[in-house]
C-alpha cells in the first residue's frame, strides 16, 4: 500500500530531526555508538531514523581498541 503525503511528510520530518541531532552531537568529536544511541532515544529518535541519518551524513564507524564502535563525521 502506498504511503500518503502525510505519512511521507512525517517520515521526512523524523529523519530531518535525526540528521540535525547527529550532526550537532558529533561535531565536537567522535562518540561511542552506545552514547549516540542513548542520547538519540532520549530525543525521541528511533534506531531506524538514526541509521538513516548516519548513512545520509556519511558518518564513519570504527572500532576502538576496547571493542566499542566509535561514530564520527567525515572530515569536510
Amino acid at each position: 500500500m502506498p504511503q500518503t503525503a502525510t505519512q511521507i511528510y512525517h517520515r521526512n520530518d523524523l529523519n530531518r530531526h535525526a540528521r540535525t541531532f547527529l550532526q550537532d552531537f558529533l561535531t565536537p568529536g567522535p562518540q561511542t555508538y552506545r552514547v549516540v544511541h542513548e542520547q538519540a532515544v532520549a530525543q525521541g529518535i528511533s534506531k531506524s531514523s538514526l541509521m538513516t541519518a548516519k548513512r545520509t551524513l556519511d558518518v564513519r564507524s570504527t572500532t576502538a581498541t576496547n571493542g566499542q564502535a566509535l561514530w564520527q563525521l567525515q572530515a569536510a
